[in-house]
């Protein structure tokens, strides 16, 4: 079948069309699957892999240098540290295992805030401390970020570890893209770059 945004398509270009415009509203693989028509596993399979394409989007877009993968892996769901960071009006973000801690050291020039997932806490590593108000202001749009991601991730009741890092990227490109047609600029993305 013809599919100019997915190799060895088994669905339609239509029906693939109208599976990235639901989800480019935010609606979940099994109410994307029932307005579809389509099997939800199918789904679920289509949309990790466009989380893979929107990662490495967003990833070729960060201003901040790309972590070594040995610092990445992410094996328990709370045994990792976020990083993120605020530039501009786009926030920028990444995971690293908890046992990686000693990182913080090396890219605290790089990020501003790190959340520890195991006990919650914050620790705000960015800013100026001359400039305390501007520090303020960019810690109060970061959290509102992370807040709006716990919000938005909630609904999922349980994301498996293995697909966090995918779900926080999608995030960060649904924030910085947030005055953009998501739905045309994911097209445009599995355009140049289709899936499988």
């Amino acid at each position: 079948m013809k599919n100019k945004y997915v190799n060895r398509s088994k669905i339609s270009e239509a029906k693939f069309r109208e599976l990235v415009r639901f989800y480019s509203l935010d609606l979940t693989a099994l109410q994307i699957a029932e307005l579809t028509g389509l099997n939800r596993n199918t789904v679920n399979r289509y949309l990790t892999e466009i989380r893979k394409k929107i990662t490495g989007f967003t990833e070729a877009a960060s201003p901040v240098s790309i972590l070594p993968p040995s610092i990445k892996v992410v094996e328990e769901v709370d045994q990792y540290l976020i990083l993120i960071k605020e530039e501009g009006t786009e926030i920028f973000t990444d995971v690293i295992n908890k046992s990686n801690h000693y990182v913080i050291r090396q890219i605290e020039g790089q990020y501003d805030l790190v959340i520890d997932m195991e006990t919650g806490k914050h620790q705000y590593i960015g800013g100026d401390k001359n400039h305390r108000d501007s520090s303020r202001r960019k810690l109060n749009r970061i959290k509102s970020f992370w807040g709006n991601v716990k919000s938005r991730l909630s609904k999922f009741k349980g994301i498996h570890a293995s697909t966090f890092r995918l779900h926080l990227k999608e995030c960060e490109f649904r924030h910085n893209n947030r005055n953009e047609d998501l739905y045309q600029l994911l097209l445009k993305i599995l355009r140049n770059n289709p899936l499988f």
